[in-house]
């Protein structure tokens, strides 16, 4: 009886010994990577033995393909969400840049335009020359706006030296002062105005009807002003009897009864 029942327990030792050995076959198999990942990694059989098993060195693990796919989605949504957080306070920045740069400019521009002052300006009274059909010539009076100023026998003066506008010319007007005549300067004392002309002044190529009718313009011009009854006429600052090679005479102050 002794015998046998330890020839029972020796069979059922020798069961537990294959059953563990299955279980640890059966680990081993589904855990092999790991198991030989660590063997590896851990260098266990050269502690152990001195030397690795070449089933050990050869063992390659197996590797499982890794699907990109997820995070490219993952990455794509996170890019859409933040993008869309980025770009609606940027737009609202824009706008409300926009909205400020209308509100400053706005008003800049409408206070510059009524900056703006409009010169004051008032009616000369100047006197350009008609030519009839028979050569005669005569005056012709016309109202022009000039720019006012401290010196408004000057400024018609200047006007007159221009000659006649689109409109006036139109009209038939036309001047006998020569082109390039200017006015150095202007005074008036007893009623007598002394202009001096420059040099171009004295040179008129229409003969002694162009120096008359230049003359003429001058006179009627100026004395169109209540403080002046006469003209006293100088060129180039100097105070000459004659005019023009044909003397016509300047030596005197000439007034409009000088001119029939």
């Amino acid at each position: 009886m002794a015998q046998q029942k330890k020839k029972n327990q020796a069979g059922i030792a020798v069961a537990i010994w294959v059953l563990i050995a299955i279980v640890l076959l059966i680990v081993f198999l589904i855990k092999q990577d790991d198991i030989m990942t660590t063997l590896k990694s851990t260098g266990f059989f050269t502690h152990t033995i001195g030397t690795e098993p070449d089933f050990v060195a050869n063992y390659e693990t197996k590797q499982v393909p890794e699907t990109e796919e997820p995070v490219q989605i993952i990455i794509q949504e996170e890019q859409t969400e933040t993008q869309q957080i980025v770009s609606q306070p940027e737009q609202s920045i824009h706008q409300e840049s926009v909205s400020t740069a209308v509100d400053v400019v706005t008003p800049q521009a409408s206070t510059i335009v009524e900056d703006v002052a409009v010169p004051p300006t008032t009616t000369a009274k100047l006197f350009f020359v008609t030519i009839g059909g028979d050569g005669s010539v005569s005056r012709s009076q016309v109202n022009r706006s000039v720019q006012k100023t401290n010196s408004p026998l000057t400024a018609s003066l200047n006007a007159l030296l221009e000659g006649p506008n689109l409109a006036e010319l139109d009209d038939g007007c036309m001047t006998l002062i020569p082109e390039g005549s200017r006015l150095l300067s202007a005074s008036v004392k007893n009623k007598v105005a002394t202009l001096n002309f420059s040099e171009e002044f004295e040179f008129n190529p229409y003969g002694v009807e162009g120096y008359i009718g230049q003359l003429m313009q001058v006179v009627y011009t100026a004395t169109a002003f209540s403080t002046v009854e006469s003209v006293q006429f100088l060129v180039e600052g100097q105070r000459k009897e004659y005019i023009g090679s044909e003397g016509v005479w300047i030596g005197s102050p000439l007034s409009t009864t000088s001119f029939k």
